[in-house]
């Protein structure tokens, strides 16, 4: 386990070093930490957030879902939440969005952002 730990961080230090804000890399990056620690729900997340900014609802859903089986940092629940919601609209689950974005609320309600889209979402729904 420690040996793996350290091959983890030796590979962040790696690429990070490479990294520019290339989302190539980003991408390469986050699916080998996932096949290094399947159980690492944050890496999890992070490679949901790349396949977010493809656009790639389904495979960004897969991972955040994983994410959420795992568990994540306190402080990434909002955020969490609010990313599940922009996978579920891209998808056309708008219902599924809007209960996301209650949760984020739940967890942060200072977070404009879902506020702000909450209403939009909600206005789109009514008849």
């Amino acid at each position: 386990m420690k040996n793996c730990a350290l091959a983890v961080i030796m590979l962040f230090l790696t690429v990070n070093a490479q990294c520019t804000e290339n989302a190539e890399d980003s991408k390469k990056f986050y699916e080998k930490v996932v096949q290094m620690q399947p159980a690492n729900g944050n890496a999890h997340f992070d490679l949901g957030n790349v396949y977010l900014r493809e656009k790639r609802y389904d495979d960004a859903l897969v991972q955040y879902e994983k994410a959420g089986s795992l568990g994540l940092a306190a402080l990434r629940m909002d955020n969490y939440y609010f990313n599940l919601s922009v996978c579920y609209a891209g998808l056309g689950r708008m219902d599924d969005a809007v209960k996301s974005l209650e949760k984020c609320i739940k967890v942060n309600p200072e977070h404009q952002e879902a506020i702000d889209l909450l209403n939009i979402y909600k206005s789109q729904l009514s008849p």
